[in-house]
């Protein structure tokens, strides 16, 4: 463990994303969300049993040990190798984490994943709260990584 602040923060973290959004999931579920409909978004419930834009289907197995396999690595690439100062690599990873263990979780105790927010003026996926933390996560690694200070040297 190279910096105690950087893997309590990570560790406190993922428990707080993951009460979020199984907070934000639980909320979609309420019967005048129902009906929710707008130009920008609307809350329809399906059964992903597959991953990101429906690959792998009906492989929970699989998807299940590929989650937790990115979750060991990510823990412990936090814990040896970030600190606490790199607070943008450092949420990045927290995020990515949180969503992969927040669908894991769900993939583990259903088989799927709920998804539950369809964009209305793109034709796009439909996706669940812990889908944004994974791509936030993994775009602000990216800027991350291009603009470190560190890689650039």
């Amino acid at each position: 463990m190279k910096d105690k602040k950087a893997c309590i923060f990570y560790f406190l973290m993922n428990i707080i994303l993951l009460d979020f959004g199984n907070q934000i999931r639980k909320i979609s579920y309420n019967p005048y969300l129902n009906d929710f409909d707008n130009p920008i978004f609307s809350i329809y419930h399906i059964n992903n049993t597959g991953s990101a834009f429906g690959l792998f289907q009906n492989n929970a197995i699989m998807l299940s040990f590929i989650g937790l396999f990115a979750i060991i690595v990510l823990a412990f690439y936090v814990f040896q190798n970030i600190k606490f100062s790199d607070k943008t690599a450092l949420l990045s990873l927290t995020l990515f984490s949180a969503g992969t263990l927040g669908n894991l979780i769900e993939r583990i105790q259903n088989g799927y994943v709920v998804d539950y927010i369809k964009l209305n003026f793109i034709n796009f996926p439909i996706f669940n709260c812990f889908d944004i933390m994974i791509s936030i996560g993994v775009i602000l690694y990216i800027f991350f990584v291009l603009f470190s200070k560190d890689n650039k040297e």
